[in-house]
């Protein structure tokens, strides 16, 4: 081909997109004018070829007796209070919001009396693609007058008008209320008059009426209208209605020939909530369908808003308006971005020396700086490296003896940070004097329970944390909560154990109510009083856990427990496994007496703290005051004085007091009576404990689950498990514990809080 044919061509396709172009201007509708308002798509007046085709969006353009003019008005069916038929009423359009909103002057709908006896009704209906907007609202002006409205047979809503009421709005000031409309109605009947509102200012009266209006269109005027609104000023004011497209949403209209949306628009949801509606992207303004006007790109330059955001030209300072946005520069002789939020604009001749100067003094001193940062942040992790070496090696010192544990598992402070959304209170699973325990989920995905101490670790190793650390390294119980790890690379060390997902004992008992059966209750007390057990005889060395409570039972999803919390715990060597004497630690409620009086701490203080939980699984009352009128009253107390006289049937819980465990549930208190005796040395060991319980559940059951226990039907008769007969009548006293316990050296734990409350 030639270079003249190629010329040629490029003349004809030039010529052929012209002319398309040109087609696809003239497609644009022109807006219709009426008056003073222009009318564009969706809406149209004489042809619906530039507008939606539905006899909805028509307007009438017609004179207004009131000015003469040329108005635009909306055809709406109003009610005739007379004949009580429905007539189509023409409305002045006050505004078209293209985006889905159309506001019509409805200072004429009104529904009034001026019989105080009677009340007349009106009816609104726009037709069917309108509907009215949330915005409304029925307003009631009178004396003691009543408005009501209604939709179908959806009831109606009512607001009553005296003449003392007064508001600050300025359409309601006086002996008027008013109630808000609902979304998107197709119609609405509405009432009101009964009584009569004087202007005594004015020596004029208005009978009592109700209407419905958008309060941000009212507008006082001195010009006549068809309304008195407060103290003899006249006012006027409009009613919102939503429309939309179609009926189509945006998802679904767009991939087809429906979708009415130009390229400067996007399409956003009905307000009406049926069809769609368009709106012109940011920067650009104007009506955003196809058939519309289009939208216009904003001049941010001489928008007062927009240009504020450039620097002043007097100050070196340029606007730029660009397709939908703009953009700030400086002048020449000028240095910096040009907007007045960033580096502005600076003159260059006046500061050729003192610039160079600035920017030396200031790298320099950057320089100083970041060199004094590096230097601090190597000391720092210097020291946290000697400290954390420091610190395993008291941790091994403490696990040395374990037996079969070669090492503890140390996990990194950026994986505990992580895998707890950086401790996080979302992620809270309950707190306590020693510490708070977060949810964690290890990268293998293993969810963990992730112990935070509140007392930093000291290089003596007189801490809770590694108490804990030492006792949990050796024991393996499927009771006791298992130690995976811990962290000792934080200020506040970190102790790692498996994640128990049921919430606690406590809670179950006191705030998820129904949660457990009797089944479930006496299987909890068995499978703790094993764990105890095994803590007291079956571990390397015997452990004294000092803190048995509610609390400190965990639940898994077959609601078996697990025995958690070893902070206040004490090992005991084997050449003094009797008792040790040591500060007074544990939780108001649960002590034992003997061990708050003499401060020797024993296997039977685990005892009587286990008798206090088997008296929560018979009662489902909290310890630290059971009776109304008698705070001082321990639990333990109370349930004593009841078993004693026979009313043991008053305190136990209703809802698992059936006949068939009632003999369960009596032989489980004679349990509890002998773990809770005054004197620790007349209370059974653990072991003995247990074989008591398994017995209850056997001997009703008539099944073997345990076979080195052989179960006599007269369980207290007929056994010498304990030191003394149930028969023996045990002294009755009260004991009165102060809220909180302990030195300052150890802090006891505070009443259990449920963990909805936590993560409030």
């Amino acid at each position: 081909m030639s270079v003249q044919m190629q010329m040629h061509c490029r003349v004809v396709i030039r010529f052929l997109i012209c002319v398309c172009l040109v087609g696809l201007t003239t497609a644009k509708c022109v807006p219709e004018k009426c008056g003073s308002m222009n009318v564009s798509y969706p809406f149209w007046i004489n042809s619906s070829k530039c507008g939606y085709p539905e006899n909805d969006f028509q307007i009438t353009c017609k004179e207004d007796e009131d000015t003469g003019m040329l108005t635009p008005f909306f055809r709406a069916a109003v009610l005739n209070s007379s004949d009580g038929f429905l007539y189509s009423h023409y409305f002045k359009i006050m505004k078209i919001d293209y985006e889905g909103h159309l506001i019509i002057n409805s200072s004429s709908l009104r529904a009034n009396s001026c019989d105080t006896q009677t009340t007349k009704r009106n009816l609104f209906w726009p037709y069917w693609s309108f509907t009215l907007s949330k915005s409304n609202r029925l307003v009631v002006v009178g004396c003691e007058t009543v408005g009501t409205y209604s939709y179908g047979d959806m009831g109606e809503a009512r607001c009553v008008s005296i003449c003392a009421s007064q508001s600050d709005q300025p359409y309601c000031r006086h002996g008027c209320c008013e109630i808000n409309v609902p979304d998107n109605w197709s119609f609405i009947n509405f009432t009101g008059g009964g009584g009569v509102f004087n202007l005594t200012d004015y020596n004029e009266s208005v009978c009592g009426f109700s209407t419905i209006m958008d309060p941000s269109t009212f507008t006082i005027v001195d010009n006549k209208t068809n309304l008195f609104w407060g103290k003899g000023r006249k006012a006027y004011y409009g009613l919102r209605l939503n429309w939309g497209i179609g009926s189509q949403s945006c998802s679904t209209v767009k991939p087809t020939a429906n979708y009415s949306c130009s390229i400067k628009a996007e399409c956003i949801e009905s307000p009406s909530g049926d069809g769609h509606v368009c709106r012109c992207l940011p920067g650009y303004q104007g009506n955003g369908y196809y058939n519309g006007t289009d939208c216009t790109d904003i001049n941010e330059c001489t928008s007062y808003t927009n240009r504020s955001m450039c620097i002043e030209t007097e100050k070196g300072g340029i606007c730029h308006n660009l397709a939908g946005s703009y953009n700030c520069s400086c002048a020449k002789g000028y240095v910096g971005d040009g907007f007045r939020n960033g580096t502005r604009c600076m003159r260059t001749h006046s500061n050729r020396v003192v610039f160079p100067a600035i920017i030396g003094s200031v790298s320099s001193f950057g320089a100083v700086c970041l060199a004094a940062c590096l230097l601090v942040w190597w000391l720092r992790k210097r020291h946290l490296k000697l400290v954390e070496a420091k610190y395993y090696q008291l941790l091994q010192k403490h696990i040395a003896s374990t037996v079969g544990r070669e090492s503890l598992t140390i996990f990194p402070a950026k994986e505990m940070a992580r895998s707890s959304n950086n401790y996080s209170s979302e992620m809270v699973l309950g707190t306590g004097g020693f510490g708070t325990v977060f949810k964690g989920t290890l990268l293998d995905g293993t969810l963990v329970a992730i112990k935070k101490s509140k007392q930093a670790l000291n290089l003596e190793g007189d801490h809770e944390f590694l108490n804990e650390v030492a006792i949990l390294s050796q024991i393996n119980h499927r009771n006791i909560v298992k130690l995976l790890g811990c962290c000792i690379q934080t200020k506040f060390p970190l102790l790692v154990s498996e994640f128990v997902p049921n919430g606690t004992l406590f809670e179950h008992l006191h705030y998820k109510e129904g949660s457990l059966t009797w089944a479930s209750r006496l299987q909890i007390a068995i499978e703790t009083g094993e764990a105890l057990a095994y803590l007291h005889s079956g571990a390397c060395q015997p452990i004294f856990h000092r803190d048995i409570k509610s609390s400190n039972i965990l639940l898994n999803e077959r609601l078996s427990p697990k025995v958690a919390d070893f902070g206040i715990s004490r090992l005991i060597s084997a050449s003094n496994n009797t008792h040790v004497t040591t500060n007074i630690m544990g939780t108001t409620g649960y002590l034992d007496p003997e061990y708050f009086q003499t401060y020797q701490l024993t296997e039977k203080s685990d005892v009587y703290s286990f008798g206090v939980v088997l008296v929560e699984l018979l009662t489902s009352l909290k310890p630290f005051s059971a009776e109304r009128g008698s705070e001082e009253m321990s639990l333990s107390s109370v349930f004593l004085s009841r078993l004693n006289h026979n009313r043991l049937r008053e305190i136990l819980d209703s809802k698992v007091l059936e006949e068939e465990n009632l003999q369960e549930m009596e032989d489980m208190a004679r349990i509890a009576r002998e773990c809770l005796h005054i004197e620790r040395k007349k209370r059974p060991s653990m072991k003995e404990v247990v074989e008591e319980l398994i017995c209850v559940r056997g001997k009703t059951r008539k099944m073997k689950f345990h076979d080195s226990v052989k179960c006599d039907n007269a369980i207290f008769e007929q056994t010498n498990i304990f030191r003394e007969a149930s028969q023996t009548s045990h002294e009755f006293r009260s004991y009165t514990f102060p809220s909180t316990v302990g030195s300052t050296s150890e802090e006891p734990f505070t009443e259990p809080v449920p963990m909805s409350t936590l993560s409030k």
